[in-house]
């Protein structure tokens, strides 16, 4: 099983929570929309007003195709990654995909704090909690397609990354430390 996967809408602690569980497995962590702006040299924002989020969504498809597919790694993932069934077809061949759920309130409290800031999809529109629910419609049923939910509501990523570890050590095809880079 080298990659485990973590989907979610935005705001949902994916990259720190990838982080946590990459951390504890001594495995790699990389995350989708950090890996577009190192290529691109453009923050995910720029990459909608300049191109769109088709364009986008082709750069997420091609940053998952070029992750090794041998390698034990963690990926946090973008919130609308979902969208694009060839994507989610190779995660799914790669390891398990754990769906980070979050409440819309919760979306909307932390889509206002300062590091969730520049958020493309949700600068659209006069009412916020209007389109966090317009988009959470047309992706919640794809989020539970294809990931095994983890609930909301803990109070750090950490947490989340402890409960998703704890599923993880449930599998029989799941061996922490195969390829680990600390060899542990």
């Amino acid at each position: 099983m080298p990659w485990i996967s973590l989907i979610g809408f935005m705001c949902s602690g994916k990259s720190s929570t990838g982080k946590t569980i990459a951390r504890h497995l001594g495995w790699p962590h990389f995350d989708t929309d950090a890996l577009i702006v190192e290529r691109t040299g453009m923050e995910v924002h720029e990459i909608f007003m300049a191109h769109g989020e088709s364009y986008f969504r082709r750069l997420e498809h091609e940053i998952v195709e070029s992750l090794p597919p041998e390698r034990d790694l963690v990926l946090s993932t973008g919130g609308g990654l979902v969208l694009n069934e060839d994507t989610m077809h190779i995660l799914h061949v790669q390891g398990p995909i754990f769906w980070l759920r979050v409440e819309r309130e919760e979306v909307l409290e932390r889509s206002r704090r300062p590091w969730a800031a520049r958020r493309p999809l949700l600068e659209e529109g006069e009412d916020l909690l209007d389109r966090i629910e317009a988009l959470l419609r047309e992706r919640e049923p794809l989020y539970a397609r294809w990931g095994q939910p983890v609930p909301g509501g803990f109070a750090h990523p950490r947490e989340a990354g402890r409960h998703i570890l704890a599923l993880l050590e449930k599998r029989e095809d799941f061996h922490p430390y195969f390829g680990a880079e600390d060899g542990a």
